[in-house]
């Protein structure tokens, strides 16, 4: 796990993650853009207010992130013609997903810190902010399993294919056995008939 100190808005914070110190940094630094841009057009407001409306920004944009996935979904009517631009899309949203999970956790952590300093006027957001990632982490699971889905179908028609292709090439066959049948049938009456043998001769002298 790495770990960052990052000034926002005057005060330092203790980043810890798993990802890379740049990524971690980055986070605090977007963060603190984000406090900073509220704090300078709202400048009657307080510190507190400015995390708070930092915080209600990064949930926008999952929310945001989280209808177009759905908007993704509810457009997927065949499966097998938008497969793969459907499960681009998807792994784009989950690639955003993911990011703005990594970007709600380091968010919930500053939160946390302010909340020790100043008390306990943010543990509300603090379980919001959780619940939020509870939603983050399913909406993953359900574009997981729908790419699976998709996966499967499209093997499935493969499948249906390849048997298709098998069931005409053995009728094929079938009508060519048939055929020949018929043509040996015929023969074989012929040659069994005397009469028939009799009109043969006379018809070829």
């Amino acid at each position: 796990m790495n770990r960052v100190t990052m000034r926002i808005n005057g005060t330092e914070y203790s980043i810890k993650g798993n990802e890379t110190e740049e990524h971690l940094r980055r986070v605090g630094t977007t963060v603190n853009k984000m406090i900073e841009s509220i704090l300078e057009k709202n400048y009657m407001i307080s510190t507190q207010s400015a995390a708070v409306l930092a915080a209600m920004n990064a949930v926008d944009e999952k929310l945001k992130a989280e209808d177009k996935l759905t908007t993704v979904k509810s457009q997927a009517g065949s499966v097998e013609s938008g497969a793969a631009s459907l499960n681009k899309e998807i792994s784009d949203l989950k690639l955003e997903i993911d990011r703005l999970r990594s970007e709600n956790e380091n968010l919930a952590k500053a939160l946390e810190d302010r909340k020790n300093n100043e008390g306990d006027d943010l543990l509300a957001k603090d379980k919001e902010i959780k619940r939020l990632e509870t939603e983050l982490h399913l909406t993953s699971e359900s574009a997981r399993e729908y790419r699976d889905d998709n996966e499967h179908i499209s093997k499935m028609n493969k499948e249906l294919k390849f048997e298709l292709q098998s069931y005409k090439y053995k009728v094929l066959d079938l009508q060519k056995k048939l055929f020949d049948t018929q043509i040996n049938q015929v023969k074989d009456k012929k040659e069994r008939n005397p009469v028939i043998r009799e009109k043969a001769r006379s018809t070829n002298p």
